[in-house]
């Protein structure tokens, strides 16, 4: 814990000491510093200090590579806090909570015990973003690559609405890998085009043995930002397609919003022909990019998918429950549906069925499982 108030100090070490945690604290930043080694669970950062603020505090544990999670708190207003939070995320920071003072003993236990170490949830490291050229390789040549699937329910009658393709890579030395472990590392080999038609392939197989209803159910899969420098993608897309089995309609094509800045014009043209092909187009992580605006006017797209920040911080932050609501709102105004991702508690879920929104996925709903864990279509 870091305060400058001994007060305060005294406090979270109590609430940590009763929730199971050895715990320590600083009012200065130079003893915080010096009790980092060996790494804890948590850390408790107040962001109003004299001399070294919480905004400094964070640049350092960043610098650090500080991997345990962080409780932010402030009795400066909610705002602040709110940025710092994005901040921290920013800096690759784990963010569990942003309090604002004052602070009750009972809601700090609740927070501290709301989950256990999470260096035994979460690996430390970074594994699988400096694969070489030969694994990668090895990696389509052995077919090491496989597809997990995301449920999308419809929040009205929780039915099965769609999924989204995920891809994975299950490393022989690293274990299963997120596609944000290695996809970088695929496009600097130049090979992210025939990642994106193993998943394809995979996808299409993995339709058949589903079951009878499953030509009704959508997969949204993800398509790199590198992809739409190629004007043929249109074409390569449906002769790949159909030569697989498959239709436009079976896909869903997730665009994110700020992997369109880089090849505009380019890629508004492959977008439009991709609609004129019958392929549905969704705009991912919207509200994260730099011309939201414009991009709801300049692409063709039918569906705009929330991103869970916004979703996992509407109640207890104003500023996202009005983003959501007001984002909900024009989607409807432009004949769009949303999908709000990162679902997480069924307070967000009600909600969410409050103000309209059409499609929710999250880890309440269903976490990414390969293709026999999903419900019958």
């Amino acid at each position: 814990m870091l305060d400058d108030d001994p007060d305060m100090c005294a406090l979270v070490v109590n609430a940590a000491t009763s929730a199971g945690y050895e715990a320590a604290s600083s009012t200065t930043f130079e003893g915080f510093a010096a009790s980092l080694t060996p790494e804890p669970s948590v850390v408790v950062v107040d962001l109003m200090m004299p001399e070294v603020d919480g905004i400094q505090v964070l640049r350092y544990l960043s610098s650090q590579k500080f991997q345990s999670e962080i409780i932010l708190i402030s009795g400066y207003d909610k705002k602040v806090l709110t940025v710092a939070g994005q901040l921290a995320k920013a800096l690759g920071l784990h963010v569990r909570a942003s309090i604002q003072k004052p602070i009750g003993l009972n809601s700090l236990r609740e927070i501290l015990t709301q989950r256990g170490d999470p260096r035994q949830q979460r690996p430390t490291g970074r594994a699988g973003e400096g694969a070489t050229d030969e694994e990668i390789r090895r990696a389509i040549t052995d077919d090491q690559l496989l597809v997990h699937y995301q449920p999308q329910y419809d929040v009205k009658t929780r039915k099965l609405a769609g999924v989204e393709a995920l891809v994975r890579w299950q490393h022989p030395t690293w274990g299963l890998l997120p596609a944000a472990a290695f996809v970088q590392a695929f496009e600097a080999s130049d090979l992210i085009d025939e990642l994106t038609w193993i998943v394809i392939k995979k996808v299409l197989a993995d339709k058949r043995a589903w079951g009878a209803g499953s030509h009704r159910i959508p997969v949204s899969i993800n398509i790199s930002a590198r992809s739409l420098r190629d004007l043929s993608l249109p074409e390569k897309l449906l002769a790949f397609i159909t030569a697989h089995g498959g239709q436009p309609s079976d896909f869903v094509i997730e665009i994110t919003e700020s992997g369109l800045i880089r090849e505009l014009h380019t890629a508004l043209d492959i977008l439009a022909r991709m609609r004129l092909k019958n392929f549905a187009l969704s705009i991912d992580d919207f509200g994260t990019g730099y011309a939201m605006m414009q991009q709801l006017q300049r692409i063709p797209a039918r569906e705009l998918k929330l991103d869970m920040s916004f979703v996992q911080t509407m109640l207890s932050d104003e500023s996202a429950n009005i983003i959501v609501r007001k984002t909900l709102e024009l989607a409807h105004a432009l004949d769009m549906h949303v999908v709000a991702e990162g679902v997480e508690t069924p307070e967000q879920l009600s909600a969410l069925e409050r103000y309209g929104c059409e499609v929710a996925q999250g880890y309440m709903l269903g976490r990414p499982v390969p293709i026999e864990a999903l419900p019958k279509p």
